[in-house]
């Protein structure tokens, strides 16, 4: 398997491909890659505002067992 990424200046794009490809079928795809930066939050407050809508629950007395929750029968 090749995989490239290459930033066409025309419409017409010749690639090259190994030796080993020559007299089999080959499928050649092209699409467009979107590179988002990550979005940062300015502030704190941005941080506060975005999560505050989400309910708060209190897990200070949450007990988990293990063999209780993998008993199927």
């Amino acid at each position: 398997m090749v995989s490239k990424t290459i930033t066409p200046e025309t419409t017409l794009v010749t690639i090259e491909i190994p030796a080993d490809f020559v007299g089999k079928n080959i499928r050649v795809t092209a699409s467009i890659e979107r590179r988002e930066k990550p979005r940062k939050a300015a502030s704190l407050e941005e941080i506060h505002e975005r999560y505050s809508r989400f309910p708060r629950i209190d897990m200070s007395k949450f007990k988990f067992d293990r063999n209780e929750a993998n008993d199927f029968d």
